[in-house]
């Protein structure tokens, strides 16, 4: 009976969280709701033990390492290579958002405070948060947990609408240019001729996201059942080596899907294939809700200040570093400004900001097709080659100068 209520109450907080995000149209996206609500009930009496006893809490890593293992396998390997500039102007958004919190931020606010939120607003999102969290208590320094924290409830909330107004003012110039047209066209005159594969599936597309090798997984096998053995497998793989090598297993595990997807053996989402995106998710959040108990009120009044220029400085960071680097390699400054954005919430953030924007800023499906195929491969591309780059960075090399601190 108390693992079902605790099940629950666990559940029925992530139910309100997705009424919220409903209610105001994603404005708060349900991620933050449930984690904001969770926080007040445990201050006001709820007792913190629910997440633990739902049993989800300890399947909560397998949940981060299959989503991570999904990210890898989110994007076509190939689309790495092909847009290269992407993964540098992901390289210079990072490197911005890190010299404007960790140098600047550091020297007016202090570094240890800006070292504890600095994986979660330039380059990891929630995952970062979740282990700056477990990091900063294995270090015995649980009073800067709470900015992490607040940076976890907070990054969808704050970065989507910033990155929408610098998205807007790209896809504004192509609507103004009527860039769809002209690129119509040019289909039109020169058109593209696909390689398929021996079962008519385009290379480099979800179903085959090699360019050079057909994948040889048969599609009849891939049932819900084998995709999350093939998840588990890709998983269980970043923990060993993990342990072999001391890196991080969300690194292994981002690599491993992608590596899987160039040499044929795994197909694209593997999450949305196995229909259990939504779970897992669901575990996820679970999981940081056993992590952030330790947050008591006055620890998150005491870290509003660095949480304020956190955000604050690693937008003019991010935006900056990649706006600038994008301008220089021939890219719109506004849509590598706002792909620099995006390494602070991440997917699913980036792909819901591309989207809507896209959408709502078309005249017709046929411009709305064009101006996400314009903006989507960078938006991707910088988000995921800047979350590896991010984890590893920050939380296994930056937060360990908190020792001296």
């Amino acid at each position: 009976m108390d693992i079902v209520l605790a099940a629950a109450i666990c559940l029925g907080i992530l139910g309100v969280g997705e009424m919220v995000s409903y209610f105001t149209k994603a404005f708060v996206p349900s991620m933050a709701a449930a984690l904001i609500l969770y926080m007040i009930l445990t201050w006001i009496g709820m007792p913190t033990r629910f997440p633990e006893e739902s049993g989800f809490a300890y399947i909560g890593e397998l949940s981060m390492l299959f989503l991570i293992v999904h990210l890898g396998t989110s994007v076509p390997p190939g689309d790495y290579i092909k847009e290269i500039k992407s993964v540098i102007i992901a390289i210079a958004a990072l490197a911005g958002g890190l010299i404007t919190t960790v140098g600047i931020g550091g020297l007016l606010f202090g570094f240890d405070k800006m070292l504890a939120g600095a994986g979660a607003a330039c380059g990891g999102g929630a995952i970062a948060g979740i282990l700056a969290i477990q990091k900063l208590t294995d270090l015995g320094v649980v009073a800067l947990i709470g900015i992490p924290a607040i940076i976890m409830c907070t990054v969808d909330l704050y970065g989507q609408p910033i990155a929408s107004i610098m998205l807007k003012k790209f896809t504004g110039r192509l609507r103004a240019q009527d860039q769809y047209l002209l690129e119509a066209a040019a289909r039109k005159s020169a058109p593209k001729e696909e390689r398929l594969t021996a079962d008519g599936v385009p290379y480099g597309s979800e179903d085959n996201p090699s360019r050079k090798i057909r994948c040889w997984v048969p599609r009849k096998l891939e049932e819900d059942g084998f995709v999350l053995f093939e998840l588990a497998i890709l998983s269980l793989g970043a923990y060993w080596l993990a342990n072999l090598t001391g890196v991080s297993n969300c690194i292994y595990a981002f690599f491993l899907g992608l590596i899987g997807c160039a040499v044929g053996a795994l197909r694209m989402n593997l999450l949305d294939r196995s229909h259990s995106y939504g779970f897992v998710i669901s575990i996820f959040i679970i999981w940081i809700m056993q992590s952030i108990n330790d947050c008591t009120p006055q620890a998150l009044l005491a870290s509003l200040l660095p949480v304020v220029a956190t955000l604050v400085l690693a937008t003019l960071g991010l935006a900056l570093g990649g706006g600038i680097c994008g301008k220089l390699l021939g890219y719109d400054f506004w849509l590598s400004a706002a792909a620099g954005m995006g390494l602070m919430f991440l997917m699913p953030g980036v792909m819901i900001v591309t989207t809507e924007v896209t959408r709502r800023s078309a005249r017709n499906e046929e411009e709305a097709k064009f101006m996400f195929d314009s903006a989507a491969p960078c938006m991707y591309i910088v988000a995921n080659a800047g979350y590896i780059m991010g984890v590893a960075i920050t939380v296994s090399c930056l937060l360990n100068l908190l020792k001296f601190f």
